[in-house]
């Protein structure tokens, strides 16, 4: 009869546990959720726009919380140059002012345009020497580029025929925010 009481016992404490574990990572799912969100918000607020270009009204539709829909890319990518085994680490947040181009690349199945986004951020970090990554300026430079290439590779095409329900904006993507950056050697 105590090895009833025990087993009973024990299996109570792993119902409790995994139910704990679950109820952990979904909070750290929303907390980070949360926390990109105000990344991107803070990121605007402090200069995220970089001039020269003109103010778009953002799209109607908005991503999951009621913002502008984030596509959250963390690529592990090896340095050029003569240092051998050094890679960059990084999360790169690309904030899309196109609703409906913002939904399809960060939605959660995959498609062409998260992959084209993936892609072109990965071909400009898989082009930094140790000394560019390690550069603020440079990678503030390397932001900017990867903001505009995404501009021109997504801006409607002259004589595109407009959706009644769905107007393009000139500058479909919002912003691309660095949100981590680390150097391993």
């Amino acid at each position: 009869m105590l090895s009833k009481k025990l087993i009973i016992i024990i299996a109570a404490a792993v119902v409790v546990i995994g139910g704990g574990g679950t109820a952990g990572y979904i909070v750290m799912k929303k907390r980070k959720a949360a926390a990109a969100a105000a990344a991107a918000q803070a990121g605007t607020a402090q200069g995220g726009h970089t001039g020269g270009e003109e103010e778009e009204e953002e799209a109607s539709g908005h991503g999951e919380g009621g913002g502008p829909a984030i596509l959250v890319i963390k690529p592990i990518v090896n340095l050029q140059g003569p240092t051998k085994n050094a890679y960059l680490k990084c999360e790169i947040d690309v904030v899309f002012r196109d609703a409906e181009l913002g939904k399809l690349a960060s939605g959660d199945k995959p498609s062409y345009e998260s992959s084209v986004v993936k892609s072109m951020v990965l071909s400009a970090l898989s082009q930094l020497t140790l000394e560019e990554a390690s550069d603020p300026e440079a990678r503030e430079a390397l932001r900017s580029e990867i903001k505009e290439k995404l501009n021109e590779k997504f801006a409607p095409k002259p004589g595109e025929k407009e959706d009644s329900k769905h107007k393009k904006p000139k500058h479909p993507i919002k912003d691309v925010l660095v949100v981590e950056w680390a150097i391993a050697r």
